[in-house]
This record gives structure tokens, C-alpha cells and sequence, in this order.
């Protein structure tokens, strides 16, 4: 009986010792993989770290960027609308031409011109109804021309270079200039022949016959 107790309290002992080994060899082994995990967690969050500075340096030098390219665009664009509202405003160099002065004065002699035609008395009333005639279309050119050339001068109205208004209003100087011209050369003959008729010359042609169907 004594020999089996030994014998029992042996077989624990071992028992004892064996699971005491075994449970000494799981903790250890546990240990070492939670140290293993631990530095996998701490490289996990320097690299998370990095990542995040990286990404706020990135994202100021996108945002500077950005700022940078807004700054250049508002500077183009209030550099193109000065430019486009200088356009619209006729320079010196228009305002200041000698033809529009031209223009303004022909305009006046024009009607001066008609006007004293209407009061020769040599006239016959089919005469003076072609004068009629011959004045209201003149005129009636004339305000077109004054219209384009009032357009042209108007600041906010034509987006031009004072190149290109100076030639608009070389064209309109020569309309009203050949306008001028013709108006002085039908007015002086019909009062030329208006004295004729009043002298008693009966070989005088109409103004019909001298221009036509002016």
C-alpha cells in the first residue's frame, strides 16, 4: 500500500512538472508573438505617420498650387477686360481727327446748299420738285453716314483698335465727302440755270436732262 502511494505521488509529481513545462513553453511562445504584433503595430503607425505628413505636404503644395493658378487667371482676366474695355473707348487719336471735323461741316453746307436752291425763282415746279427729290435722298444718305459715325465715336458701343475705327471713319469721311462734292456741283448748276431762265434763254436744259434720274 505504502509502495503505491509512492508510486501515485511520483506519477503526479511528473504530471505535475510535465504540464507545469508545457504550460511554461505556451506563455513564452504567446509573449512572442504579442512582442512580434506589438512591433508590427508601431511600424504600422510610423508609417501611418509619414503617410500623413506626406499627405498635408502634398495637399499645401496642391493648395498653393491651386492659389497660384487663381492668382494668374484673375491677373489674365483683368488684364484681358482692360484690354476689351479699352476697346470700347475711341482714343485720342479719333476723337481728335480732322474728319470727323469735315464730316460735321460738310453735313452743314450740304443743307445750306439745298436750302438756297429752293428759293431760285427760274425754276419750273417740276424742277423744283426734282431738287426736292435730289435733297431728301442726299440727306437721307447723310444721316447714315452721321449715324455710323456717331456708333463709331460712342464709348461702350464697338470693340475696335483705333486702327480699325480710324479706317471706319476714312470710309464715312469719303461717302460724305463725294455727297459734298456732287451737292455743290447740282446745287451751283441749278442756280446757274435758274439765271438763265430768268435772263430769257429758252436753250437751257432741264436738271433732268443734266443729271438724269439723280
Amino acid at each position: 500500500m505504502e509502495s503505491i502511494k509512492k508510486t501515485g505521488l511520483l506519477l503526479l509529481l511528473s504530471v505535475s512538472s510535465g504540464v507545469c513545462t508545457a504550460q511554461g513553453f505556451s506563455f513564452s511562445d504567446l509573449f512572442g508573438q504579442a512582442n512580434k504584433q506589438r512591433q508590427y503595430y508601431l511600424q504600422q503607425i510610423a508609417a501611418y505617420n509619414a503617410f500623413e505628413s506626406e499627405l498635408k505636404q502634398g495637399y499645401g503644395v496642391f493648395k498653393n498650387g491651386i492659389t497660384g493658378i487663381a492668382n494668374i487667371n484673375t491677373a489674365e482676366l483683368n488684364a484681358h477686360s482692360s484690354y476689351y474695355a479699352s476697346l470700347k473707348q475711341p482714343g485720342a487719336q479719333v476723337k481728335n481727327s480732322t474728319q470727323v471735323q469735315d464730316i460735321m461741316q460738310w453735313q452743314l453746307v450740304i443743307i445750306s446748299q439745298f436750302s438756297s436752291v429752293s428759293q431760285v425763282s427760274g425754276l419750273t415746279s417740276d424742277e423744283q420738285t426734282y431738287v426736292s427729290g435730289v435733297q431728301n435722298g442726299i440727306l437721307k444718305t447723310c444721316s447714315n453716314d452721321l449715324a455710323d459715325l456717331q456708333h463709331l465715336m460712342a464709348p461702350g458701343t464697338l470693340q475696335m483698335t483705333d486702327d480699325q475705327r480710324l479706317k471706319r471713319l476714312a470710309k464715312i469721311h469719303k461717302s460724305m465727302q463725294d455727297k459734298y462734292a456732287f451737292t455743290l456741283c447740282f446745287c451751283n448748276t441749278a442756280r446757274l440755270l435758274g439765271i438763265q431762265r430768268q435772263q430769257g434763254s429758252n436753250e437751257t436744259p432741264t436738271l433732268k436732262d443734266l443729271y438724269g434720274t439723280h
